[in-house]
């Protein structure tokens, strides 16, 4: 083993797999399935990703001979499509891959329960603390959210969590089909999510450097380990020949997907980010949501004490047993993900919870450290002290989902609202292009490419969304002048308002520049926001068409005067 245990846990170490394995893989899937159905809000108020996802992977149910193949996600999408037509013959959300994929999300993360299960009981030999150790990290703030919504992460996460598990294990005394085996399963998870392959493959090869005795075979491990990476990127490209969007194994292995985005670079804001990031990964936000307390503060501090508490007990004691090969492997493994997913985040996205659900692994071996811990110290009334501590932060974590419950059906009553307002053949809409406006009415009336240049006169029925995006041209044209954008989108009202459209702003006139600020995260910066939202109080008047609960308030532009 690579911890000793107690005497008074060794009667644990025996028999169980089965069980516990069914225990964690069924009940896991039922508990997180009753989760989604409670919830009911399969995008989870995070991002509108989940539904464009669903809108490309409904050709892989329908149609999958034809279905395009996009080299970033390769495998995602044939795998989860065919899951899909498993659940439509089921009846399960039949025909509804936006909230099928909830389920195969739920199913993926119980099967990740199973892999954290059989990391510490290989690591530990005990049952009980592999159990809690399972139940901690579905307790996760991230881990739990992400496992019910429909973002696409939780499959290829599933997946490396599990090459990082026998890694850990395993490269203490790496062998060929050992490292193979590592490679294999770790390509299968880059291969449905690319950009997992940056903050575990320098993880990976530092282990193998480090846990092999023999220095001339350190440069063959990593070898080896870099060929089977290789040769799993031509067996899928060898597979997938002549389908529509196929591409060889030097595009797999370098896809080059969000490095040029808008999202992309360091700036010191995102230090901030980084750190809500990494708060929001164990701990929901609910707290601050109450009046009266500076709740923000408590979830920060709070969640930041936890995870240094963790460290200052996991640390010492991978440290005590620098000299252990198996000690390093566990540690280099998680630990050096944590690392470079750190430096990957803050040129990315890094308060976005798939950006930080694989960096912030290292959690879930740092807490069985701590139960190992406290099992020493206290025997299993430590255990029973920190297994109520991590029931207490699953139920923490569930009641900061309240506020966000039943919003899929409340969006789709609000789209029904605004279409008897405002009659979409006859309707331009401006919005911010995070607004959850355009998200749901992109569900219900199909979604369309923002921008007035494909328009003809009003009427015009189809698309039915007819929309402008206000940070559209930031989005997809980051080098442009502030000039340039704000030139752009007074264009395109213009254009829109001369073909004889009502225009309608979802939300922005009234809106304060934090707000916008806030909403808006990294993409543009305080100046060019003011500079597009003064466009619009220079350029045109504004009256309030209606006010929906939901969707908020709607106004009608038109030219100002003396334009």
């Amino acid at each position: 083993m690579a911890f000793a245990t107690t005497p008074s846990s060794k009667s644990s170490a025996q028999g169980g797999y089965a069980a516990d394995l069914a225990l964690l893989a069924v009940g896991g899937s039922a508990l997180l399935i009753a989760l989604i159905l409670w919830f009911d809000n399969a995008q989870g108020g995070l991002t509108g990703n989940g539904v464009f996802k669903s809108l490309e992977l409904k050709a892989w149910v329908v149609d999958p001979a034809s279905a395009p193949l996009y080299p970033a996600n390769y495998l995602f999408y044939p795998v989860y499509g065919a899951l899909c037509r498993v659940l439509d013959l089921l009846g399960v959300f039949a025909g509804d891959p936006r909230r099928q994929i909830t389920i195969l999300n739920a199913v993926s993360a119980s099967l990740c329960l199973c892999a954290v299960y059989l990391m510490v009981r290989a690591l530990t030999g005990d049952r009980l603390l592999a159990l809690l150790t399972a139940l901690f990290h579905i307790a996760s703030s991230f881990v739990m959210f992400l496992a019910i919504v429909n973002e696409d992460i939780l499959p290829s996460y599933t997946l490396l969590f599990a090459s990082m598990a026998l890694a850990a294990v395993w490269f203490a005394r790496p062998t060929t089909a050992r490292i193979v085996a590592v490679a294999a399963l770790f390509s299968l998870a880059w291969l449905f999510e690319w950009r997992l392959m940056f903050p575990t493959l320098p993880a990976m090869l530092a282990a193998l450097w480090l846990c092999e005795r023999h220095p001339a075979m350190r440069f063959g491990r990593i070898a080896l380990f870099l060929a089977t990476m290789a040769a799993m990127a031509s067996v899928a490209a060898l597979v997938s020949h002549g389908h529509n969007g196929a591409v060889g194994p030097l595009d797999l292995l370098w896809t080059g997907k969000a490095v040029n985005s808008v999202w992309a670079g360091f700036t010191w804001p995102k230090v901030g980010y980084l750190w809500d990031g990494m708060v929001a990964y164990l701990l929901g936000a609910g707290v601050a949501a109450i009046p009266g307390i500076p709740g923000w503060d408590i979830w920060r501090y709070t969640a930041t004490v936890w995870m240094l508490a963790v460290a200052a007990v996991a640390v010492p004691m991978l440290w005590r047993r620098r000299h252990d090969s198996r000690a390093v492997a566990l540690a280099v493994v998680f630990g050096v993900t944590f690392l470079a997913g750190l430096v990957f985040n803050l040129y990315s996205q890094p308060q976005d919870p798939q950006m930080q659900i694989n960096v912030m692994a290292w959690l879930t071996p740092g807490w069985m450290l701590v139960l190992l811990a406290a099992e020493k110290r206290w025997g299993r009334r430590g255990l029973a002290a920190l297994a109520g501590l991590t029931v207490t932060l699953i139920a923490y974590n569930v009641w900061s989902l309240a506020p966000l419950r039943g919003l899929d059906g409340k969006w789709q009553q609000a789209i029904e609202r605004l279409e008897k307002e405002a009659d979409p053949a006859r309707t331009v809409f401006v919005l911010h292009d995070f607004d959850w406006a355009m998200i749901y009415a992109s569900l219900h009336w199909g979604a369309a490419e923002p921008g007035a240049d494909a328009l003809g006169p009003a009427p015009q029925a189809l698309p039915k969304f007819k929309w402008i995006g206000f940070t559209g041209q930031v989005l997809r044209h980051p080098g442009w002048t502030t000039e340039a954008h704000v030139a752009d989108l007074r264009r395109q009202i213009d254009r829109a308002l001369a073909l004889g459209y009502d225009v309608l702003l979802a939300r922005l006139w009234p809106m304060e520049q934090k707000q916008l600020e806030t909403e808006t995260g990294m993409v543009a910066d305080s100046a060019r926001l003011a500079a597009l939202h003064r466009m619009l109080r220079s350029d045109y008047v504004a009256t309030l068409a209606f006010d929906d609960p939901i969707a908020g308030p709607f106004h009608r532009l038109r030219r100002a005067p003396g334009r």
